[in-house]
């Protein structure tokens, strides 16, 4: 599974995350996992960890959207979407443009209080340009879990960079406006244009309506054009693939943060032992000792 956390069980940051209609926030959740909303008038939200989970498929941990206050009227340039980016050193067996390009097959469980189709985008981020596939789902049935599965072609035509840059996306829309859908959904990989974003996606319902909830839980993405059983792996494991780009050192009730000395009347040097390589130099944030650095 290329998908880190597919399963939501680490969540570093907390268990509640609260979104106002800012305009365009893109923020991190539960580990790994982005909220970005663009454009918003009056939507807000909650973006939780939740334990309702689909039942006997070993999950215990979902990520769940609640609506607070409704968006109104959608504009054109409006969005709500959750995604995960992936370095592209990590995609390299994909041998995307050549003949040898492999089939992918991305499975999840969805549930939502609203019905309707969806959109789901794979976006790639390339210097030879852009590069994006659509294959949007339907929620058949309110407030019930249902697994999705698409397959999708390699890509004979545009290599991924072999780098630890962001440049696969995978995009679930939860609203789009028309300048992301007019060009319709695209099946295959194509050029990139913007409004082929979120080809496909037609229910906005879940931002436009109050109390309205999503859940999404068992994120598998892999190699082949079959679903395999989800690779359930156990809690360090995971942990250790999120810190790789965040990493939260809890401090404060005799818990040592560092040793160090005096280094001048008015500085301190010490030394942080990191769990795992992060994916490059990171920033610092000191509310919390955390160091991260995104993708």
């Amino acid at each position: 599974n290329l998908i880190i956390n597919g399963a939501f069980g680490i969540s570093q940051r907390g268990a509640s995350f609260s979104f106002a209609h800012d305009g365009t926030t893109v923020s991190y959740t539960i580990d790994r996992w982005q909220f970005n909303t663009t454009s918003l008038a009056q939507f807000d939200c909650t973006v939780s960890q939740d334990s309702t989970v689909p039942d006997g498929k070993g999950f215990s941990k979902s990520l769940k959207v609640l609506t607070g206050t409704a968006e109104g009227e959608v504009g054109g340039g409006e969005r709500v979407e959750v995604w995960q980016k992936l370095e592209g050193q990590d995609l390299q067996h994909l041998a995307y443009g050549s003949s040898a390009a492999k089939k992918v097959t991305v499975s999840f469980w969805v549930r939502s209080s609203i019905t309707g189709t969806f959109g789901f985008s794979i976006y790639r981020n390339e210097s030879a340009g852009d590069r994006i596939v659509n294959k949007p789902y339907t929620i058949s049935s309110a407030n019930t879990w249902e697994k999705k599965t698409c397959t999708i072609d390699g890509d004979t035509v545009r290599a991924i960079t072999n780098d630890s840059g962001s440049r696969a996306r995978l995009v679930w829309f939860l609203l789009s406006g028309s300048s992301y859908t007019t060009g319709g959904a695209q099946s295959s990989w194509t050029g990139y244009t913007s409004n082929i974003f979120g080809g496909g996606h037609a229910q906005n319902g879940v931002p436009t309506t109050a109390g309205a909830t999503w859940y999404i839980t068992g994120v598998q993405f892999e190699v082949g054009s079959v679903a395999t059983p989800f690779d359930h792996k156990s809690y360090g494991e995971e942990l250790a693939r999120c810190q790789r780009y965040y990493y939260k050192h809890l401090s404060g009730n005799g818990k040592v943060v560092s040793l160090g000395f005096s280094s001048a009347t008015n500085q301190v040097s010490g030394y942080i032992q990191f769990p795992t390589t992060m994916r490059s130099s990171p920033s610092m944030k000191y509310t919390h000792l955390k160091t991260e650095n995104y993708l």
